[in-house]
């Protein structure tokens, strides 16, 4: 199996979330979108991934855990996707394999997707498998041509589309897999000939097409992962979104939660079954809760391990604590330590 990399576009400045931050630095449930992103192609076993900054770089290489995987490179200018893919060349100039591209700024793509779009391109040997998706009025997005045959031969970004092209139902959610050589080769053949005057990404499709290569696609099931975030509305909708899915796994895996839409708990909390959730509760951080165990309102927890059968009464804080087996901890009471438990 030939190694996998990818390539994380997190350049952009996102003007319509009117604030000084880099869009990909902005939180969804606690953790930077462009972390999400990141750890997405950690979960895929990515042996490089080159992060492609530009705005406000500090803050982004900042919002990042450290990996030795990880490696930034930066698009001083904003020329387009195809321009802030070819910055991320250097860095991957000896790499033999498939590159995915993803979106800084699509932080709810799931690792399954993009394993499936990842085996697609395997099993098919195409030059460039593309995550494409329906709708019956697609907007914006750009649209995908398909020749006589049904094969994809280019995409076509809205401004560029014609009447007749912008009734088409499919799009391009802008995630790709590439063989590595054919990706910086077509890359190279890119002009900004277009009503934005940029090179774009999506170009390399009907450069690799007219070379008698193949490009496949998947098409995406669930539109929610690929929504992306330009506004502060759109990120709250988001989060709203990503923390319900997790309130509703735990739900159906034997929690009880009282006024459930009230609750807070972070992707990494660990729930037994058995337990008991008071409305108001807040989990975050590496929270373990016990079988059995009882949490009352307004209790919040970070970094805490809640042993089996214990109680909260409610209006409780713990914090990088480990409350006993059996313990009770009465109405309002903390338990906090400035470094994490071990």
């Amino acid at each position: 199996m030939k190694p996998l990399a990818a390539i994380v576009l997190a350049a952009g400045k996102g003007t319509r979330m009117k604030s000084h931050r880099a869009k990909v630095t902005f939180p969804i449930a606690d953790k930077a979108m462009v972390q999400r992103v990141v750890d997405t192609a950690l979960k895929l076993d990515c042996t490089k991934i080159a992060v492609v900054v530009g705005w406000k770089k500090e803050t982004v290489t900042g919002a990042l855990r450290y990996n030795e995987r990880l490696t930034f490179v930066e698009q001083t200018e904003q020329l387009g996707t195809g321009h802030a893919v070819q910055m991320a060349a250097p860095a991957l100039k000896d790499f033999k394999g498939d590159i995915l591209i993803l979106c800084g700024d699509v932080p709810l793509l799931t690792s399954e997707t993009v394993q499936k779009l990842y085996a697609r391109h395997q099993s098919s040997g195409a030059a460039v498998t593309v995550l494409t998706a329906t709708l019956e009025d697609a907007g914006r997005y750009g649209r995908m041509l398909r020749d006589e045959k049904g094969q994809i031969k280019s995409i076509v970004e809205y401004k560029d589309a014609s009447p007749e092209q912008r009734k088409i139902q499919e799009w391009n959610t802008g995630i790709y897999c590439y063989q590595a050589d054919k990706l910086f080769g077509a890359l190279e053949k890119t002009t900004n000939h277009n009503e934005q005057k940029e090179y774009y990404l999506t170009d390399t499709l009907s450069i690799l097409y007219n070379e008698g290569e193949k490009v496949e696609n998947v098409i995406l099931e669930n539109l929610m992962e690929v929504s992306g975030v330009n506004s502060q509305e759109q990120l709250a909708e988001l989060e709203n979104i990503y923390v319900d899915e997790i309130r509703k796994k735990w739900l159906n895996n034997g929690v009880m939660m009282h006024n459930p839409a009230t609750i807070y708990i972070a992707d990494d909390v660990e729930i037994a079954a058995e337990v008991e959730i008071g409305q108001g509760c807040v989990l975050k951080g590496n929270t373990t809760l016990g079988s059995d165990v009882v949490l009352g309102p307004n209790c919040y927890l970070e970094n805490a391990v809640i042993s089996k059968n214990s109680i909260l009464r409610g209006h409780n804080v713990v914090v990088n604590s480990l409350v006993k087996d059996y313990e009770i901890l009465e109405f309002g009471s903390k338990i906090i330590k400035e470094i994490a438990h071990e």
